[in-house]
């Protein structure tokens, strides 16, 4: 699938399909982008948005783009959160979420 027409998709604001949200995450993730193609895909999303259907297709594509852990194999019978830091403004949340969700989730000790 060809860089230029998924980026030229979105800009004439039209929906990305499922496979071309797919191509972009695995570009990400492999290198296989030019910061100038993404900062160019970011932009025309930023002009154009994203339907929900989009958004859906690029959490799934982004959850399923790394290693899946698979937390049943560790014997956890209930619902196993994560927090993690991608930098920037959010990190401050990081001081307060873990003693804040300690007592919704008493299965952990």
């Amino acid at each position: 699938m060809l860089v230029t027409e998924i980026i030229r998709t979105k800009r004439d604001g039209l929906a990305l399909s499922e496979a071309q949200i797919g191509a972009f995450v695995q570009g990400l993730v492999d290198g296989g982008w030019s910061e100038g193609q993404v900062a160019a895909l970011a932009m025309a999303i930023l002009l154009r948005g994203m339907s929900p259907e989009e958004g859906v297709a690029l959490t799934r594509a982004m959850t399923h783009s790394g290693e899946v852990l698979q937390w049943q194999a560790l014997g956890r019978s209930g619902p196993v959160l994560d927090k993690h830091s991608t930098g920037g403004v959010g990190d401050k949340v990081s001081l307060m979420l873990a003693p804040m969700l300690a007592p919704a989730a008493p299965w952990y000790r």
